[in-house]
């Protein structure tokens, strides 16, 4: 019995999985679920041990999800990790300098909440590169 439910709860959180990729970021807001799509979305980021979502319109909200299982579940095309603490949609983005010793620093054309640029290190350098430049 313990592994039938052990595998429900997989099934269900591969579900929840699947919806969140095909539609948009759900976040519990009160007791609201709330779905934002996909476009709405400025990126994550984590301050003081909390996951926050910014959205368009310069909002925040929490999520009960960690940046590591968060970007499993976005779709790698729109949104690049940028480090331990960012993960950006494209539209943010809007080009990156190098810094020295193959580090980068990326340009953020983003509200208050974020700042001008963010440090990325020469392991990812090249993955965001690479990323970047397919659009």
């Amino acid at each position: 019995m313990h592994y039938y439910s052990e595998w429900r709860e997989s099934e269900r959180q591969r579900q929840e999985e699947k919806k969140l990729r095909a539609g948009g970021f759900t976040v519990k807001h009160g007791n609201q679920n709330l779905v934002f799509p996909f476009d709405d979305i400025l990126g994550f980021y984590a301050e003081e041990g909390y996951t926050i979502l910014l959205t368009k319109g310069n909002k925040k909200y929490f999520s009960d999800r960690s940046l590591d299982k968060i970007e499993t579940i976005l779709p790698e095309e729109l949104f690049f990790r940028l480090n331990r603490q960012y993960i950006l949609h494209r539209k943010v983005v809007t080009g990156f300098k190098r810094t020295g010793n193959g580090k980068i620093d990326v340009l953020v054309n983003a509200p208050e909440n974020l700042p001008s640029t963010i440090a990325v290190s020469r392991t990812k350098a090249v993955s965001f590169k690479n990323w970047f430049e397919i659009a």
